[in-house]
C-alpha cells in the first residue's frame, strides 16, 4: 500500500509524534507512507486539467492507494480542502471524506442528525438574539454548558452557572461577532458522579477500542489534551449498537464517538472525525494490541477494495 497521510500541520511546525509513529508503524508493516502538509500543496488550473505540487516539486495524486484525511477544518467550503479534492476526482480513496467531516465537525448538525436516531443526546437549544435567552433559559436548569458551534479539543466550550454569567459572555462574544450562533446545553451527570465521558474509537462497522476519561481537578471538560485521566472502558451492548448506528449515520470511516454514561443509559455528546490517537492509545494499548497498527490495517483492507 502507498499511504499518503494529509495533515493540518504548518510549514514551520514538526508533524505531531503520534502521525510520526503511525508513519512508522505502516514502514515496518510493509508500506510506503508518506505525510504531507496541507499547506506545502500548490495547484495550477488551467483548461481541461490543474496540476498538484508539494514543496515545489511535481506531485501526482494518481500514485497513492489511499489518502488518511487529518485535516481540522471548519466547512467543506474551506479552500483548505483543494487538495482533498484532487484525490478524490481521481477516485483516490479519501479517508474521511469532506461530506462526513461536514457533518461530524458542525455540532449543531451532528445533533440533529442523532436526534433522528432514537438515541438519548444532551439536550440543546441555540440562541441567536437577546430575545432568545429568557426564553430558551426558563426550560433549562443550570449550570449550562455554552459551545461554539465548530468547536473541538473542548475549546469555545464554558461552564455557566447562573443568568448573570450567561448574560455576560453572550454580550462580550457578540461585541466581536454579531452573528455568533451560541450551542446552549444541559449539564448531563455520570452514573458515578464523575465529570467523565466515554470515547469509543470505530473502524468502519468495528469497535476498536474505547476509554473512560475523566476530569482534572483544574478543568470541568474530560478531554485528555486538557489532563484528562484515561483508561480502558468496557462498553454494554446497548452502547456499542448505539455506536455503530451513529457511525452508520454519518458515513464515517474512522470516528470517535463521545457518550456520558448515566442512570438511564448513554447520552450522547458528540461525533469525531478526526479522533486524537494520544489518549485512546496510551489508554489501551498492550503487548498485543496497538490502535495505531488497527488504523495502517484498516486503511489496507479499504485500499484492496478500490
Amino acid at each position: 500500500m502507498k499511504l499518503g497521510i494529509l495533515t493540518a500541520t504548518i510549514s514551520e511546525c514538526d508533524f505531531f509524534p503520534n502521525i510520526i509513529e503511525l508513519q512508522n508503524i505502516g514502514i515496518k508493516k510493509g508500506h510506503q507512507v508518506d505525510l504531507f502538509k496541507n499547506g506545502e500543496f500548490n495547484l495550477i488550473i488551467e483548461n481541461g486539467r490543474s496540476v498538484l505540487s508539494y514543496n515545489g516539486q511535481p506531485f501526482d495524486p494518481e500514485e497513492y492507494d489511499i489518502i488518511l484525511n487529518r485535516l481540522s477544518v471548519r466547512e467543506k467550503s474551506n479552500a483548505e480542502y483543494y487538495v482533498v479534492e484532487e484525490f478524490m476526482k481521481r477516485n483516490i480513496p479519501v479517508v474521511n471524506s469532506p461530506d462526513a467531516i461536514m457533518k461530524a465537525r458542525n455540532k449543531l448538525l451532528s445533533l440533529q442528525i442523532m436526534s433522528d436516531l432514537n438515541v438519548m443526546i444532551t439536550r440543546s437549544a441555540i440562541i441567536r438574539r437577546t430575545e432568545d435567552i429568557d426564553r430558551i433559559t426558563s426550560s433549562f436548569a443550570f449550570p449550562l454548558i455554552i459551545k461554539n458551534i465548530f468547536g473541538s479539543l473542548g475549546s469555545s466550550t464554558l461552564l455557566v452557572y447562573d443568568i448573570k454569567q450567561l448574560i455576560s459572555i453572550i454580550d462580550y462574544i457578540w461585541n466581536t461577532n454579531r452573528n455568533e450562533i451560541f450551542l446552549i446545553q444541559e449539564f448531563v451527570r455520570s452514573e458515578d458522579n464523575t465529570v467523565s465521558d466515554f470515547r469509543v474509537f470505530i473502524l468502519g462497522d468495528e469497535i476498536i477500542a474505547s476509554m473512560k476519561r475523566t476530569n482534572s481537578d483544574r478543568d470541568f471538560r474530560a478531554n485528555y489534551k486538557r489532563g484528562a485521566a484515561v483508561k480502558r472502558a468496557e462498553l454494554t451492548d446497548t452502547e456499542k449498537e448505539q455506536c455503530l448506528k451513529i457511525t452508520r449515520a454519518f458515513g464515517l470511516e474512522i470516528a470517535g464517538v463521545d457518550f456520558i454514561r448515566t442512570q438511564n443509559g448513554p447520552v450522547f455528546l458528540e461525533v469525531n472525525s478526526n479522533p486524537g490517537l494520544d489518549g485512546i492509545r496510551s489508554a489501551t494499548k498492550t503487548s498485543d494490541f496497538d490502535i495505531l497498527e488497527k488504523v495502517i490495517d484498516r486503511l489496507n483492507e479499504l485500499k484492496r477494495k478500490k
